[in-house]
Order: structure tokens, then sequence, then C-alpha cells
């Protein structure tokens, strides 16, 4: 038996029992959802200077000293040879690219496949409506109207907190953040 009770918070200090019961302890089996999916989550991380990992920014891969500072640069995380990228942020649209690479993809190419899109986007935005600036007394990006209608973010506040890999549709999905 246990004694199953609720309690009502009454300022910062006072608790008042509002309903106390002795019920039977039963163990129930948990039943874990499974994922329909099967996405597979992968991490592209550095560690600089020895501090622990960290995520990278999508242009660090620009950057030799944080290519050679990516955690397990060369595992194979994709064995599939083609793959779809889709970046949703932080963009007003939904875009999808198609990569191809023979032998599969390893971490850093993945990290390289990600900054090629995201500077495609980047710089066919600013070939068509220009560089918007900030809102005043703030480093937002202005809202643009161009053809993928970037808000909020210049290329390089984007980080790549993680990936996640679906094999049966062969789509990246990334989770972004700034």
């Amino acid at each position: 038996m246990i004694k199953l009770s609720f309690f009502l918070f009454i300022g910062s200090r006072y608790l008042l029992t509002i309903f106390s019961h002795n019920v039977k302890k039963m163990a129930v089996p948990m039943k874990r959802k499974k994922n329909p999916t099967q996405e597979q989550q992968i991490l592209i991380q550095y560690d600089l200077d020895g501090y622990g990992p960290a995520s990278v920014s999508v242009d660090g891969y620009n950057r030799e000293y944080v290519r050679e500072s990516v955690i397990a640069p060369d595992e194979l995380v994709i064995p599939e040879e083609e793959i779809t990228i889709r970046f949703t942020y932080p963009l007003s649209t939904k875009e999808e690219f198609t990569y191809i690479q023979k032998g599969g993809f390893t971490r850093m190419d993945l990290y390289r496949c990600i900054y090629e899109g995201y500077t495609e986007i980047y710089t066919v935005e600013e070939e068509a409506v220009g560089d918007l600036g900030t809102y005043e007394m703030l480093y937002n990006r202005r809202t643009s109207d161009g053809p993928y209608g970037i808000w909020g973010h210049y290329l390089d506040d984007l980080v790549i907190e993680f990936v996640r890999y679906n094999p049966k549709t062969q789509c990246v999905r990334l989770a972004i953040g700034s």
C-alpha cells in the first residue's frame, strides 16, 4: 500500500492537504511507443581546446580550425548515396535540396551539404533583394520578400543543434538554432 496525497500550496510557506487516500501499489508495464519513421539523430559537434562538445555554426564550415575540430568527421552517418535536406529555418518557405555522395555521407559530408545549401539560399536571397539590415536597436535581420523570405537571422547566426535522418524517405530534417 502507498499513500496518495494531493496538496494545495497556499502562499510560499503553507501547504494544505486536500485529499489523501491509501491505494494498492500495482506494477503496470510501460509500453514504449515505436518511432514509426525510425528517424536517426545525428550530431555535428566540435571540440575546441578540449572544452567539450559544442554545436557548430553553419558558416563555421568555411573556417579550417572548425572543420579540423569536428568530432568524428569521417564517421559514415548516412549510408545512402542520395539524400534530400529540408531547409526551413529561418525561411518563410520550406526548401528541399538533393545531394549525392558516392559511398554515403560522413559527418563532414553532411556538414558541407548543410553549409552549401544555406550559402545558396542566402546568396540567392541577397541577389534578389539585397541586405535589408537589422531592426532598429536589435541584431535581428529584417524580413525580406525574396524567394525564401529569410527572417530574423543572418547566415553567421545559425547553429546546427542536431539533424534527423529518415532512411525510408532519405530525408534530412535540420534543427537549427540561432
